[in-house]
């Protein structure tokens, strides 16, 4: 039911959207406890931030023509929002988007791939580092056959070894490039970053 309701929010709101100069980022149909929300994410095709104006007009858009088709039998709440600074990469279009920037992984379990070391010659096991977390530049996205990423980050080699508050050696820090499949990825985001 969550998919029906989703593809319905898209083909509602798609003409809207478009001459407002805004997008469908991501939609959700989920339950929370006793609740239903139907939460939809929208942003600007214009490259401006999304008003709380934008959103509280395809709010009243939205909660008029669910209204009328009555597609949803139990009562929900209904949340417009923007993704935010940090929003979630999901579909294909989201990396395709996020190209050359800043990103936060998480992974379901320590990595286990082979980096290739940008700066030198060679490759770099990841196993024995335990990464779950970090951050790096979405370099590809591929969606052919099995969905990957290609990152480039920097990997602190001695980091397993270092007493808290010890200086980071910079011959410990190795540029390299990892291509991971998106199944072995729990979440990644756009880091923020403050200049």
């Amino acid at each position: 039911m969550a998919n029906k309701i989703v593809s319905l929010i898209e083909d509602l709101t798609r003409e809207y959207l478009e001459s407002n100069d805004l997008y469908l980022w991501d939609c959700e149909f989920v339950k929370e406890g006793r609740d239903w929300f139907l939460r939809v994410y929208i942003d600007r095709s214009d490259g401006e931030y999304v008003s709380t104006d934008d959103c509280e007009k395809v709010s009243e858009f939205l909660s008029k023509e669910m209204d009328e088709r009555d597609p949803i039998e139990q009562n929900y709440y209904l949340e417009v929002s923007s993704p935010g600074m940090d929003r979630e990469l999901i579909k294909p279009e989201h990396f395709r988007a996020c190209i050359g920037q800043e990103v936060e992984v998480k992974t379901y379990v320590p990595m286990k791939a082979v980096a290739v070391l940008t700066e030198e010659e060679g490759m770099l096991d990841l196993r024995p580092f335990k990464i779950k977390e970090f951050n790096a530049t979405l370099l590809e996205y591929f969606d052919e056959g099995e969905e990957r990423v290609t990152l480039r980050t920097i990997i602190d080699t001695k980091a397993n070894n270092r007493k808290p508050g010890a200086r980071v050696s910079p011959a410990a820090l190795k540029e390299c490039v990892i291509e991971l499949p998106l199944k072995d990825i729990a979440k990644i985001n756009l880091a923020v970053i403050f200049e």
